[in-house]
């Protein structure tokens, strides 16, 4: 089973994120899904949709690749990396045309072929940091000067 499950969650990560195939949310994710991401919590299908607009809306090069998949029971782990060149509006950030990477871990919880959860860890500061918005304050005062 656990190869099943592996190919659901590869496949969402390919058509849903790097194609923006938003009509695949519905084969592969329960309708009840919640996405446990800190930055973009979300729960029920349209809110899940709202957020993959939001990031391919921003980044519409936007690219996920998987670096490493674990799957145990119902649960399938995925580490991955993003990119993308951010060319439309972010949380009110005006497009800057920096290219932006970075890399997030997130455990996919199944129920039988559909994702019902995911607990999302990414490098939202990060990303921050590359648009330019956010600074810290050991770089921003000139650290070790």
């Amino acid at each position: 089973m656990s190869d099943k499950q592996e190919a659901i969650v590869r496949r969402s990560i390919d058509e849903v994120w790097n194609k923006g195939k938003l009509d695949v949310i519905d084969q592969l994710f329960t309708t009840d899904f919640v996405s446990n991401d800190p930055v973009n919590q979300s729960r029920g299908l349209p809110a899940f949709k709202g957020v993959v607009t939001k990031y391919r809306s921003a980044f519409p090069d936007c690219r996920l690749d998987i670096d490493d998949v674990f799957s145990a029971g119902d649960k399938v782990v995925v580490r991955w990396r993003y990119s993308g060149t951010h060319k439309g509006q972010l949380e009110g950030i005006a497009p800057t045309g920096r290219k932006i990477s970075g890399s997030g871990i997130t455990i996919n919880i199944l129920s039988g072929d559909r994702i019902r959860e995911a607990y999302v860890n990414w490098d939202a500061l990060g990303l921050m940091q590359q648009l330019g918005v956010v600074t810290l304050p050991g770089k921003a005062m000139g650290a070790g000067a």
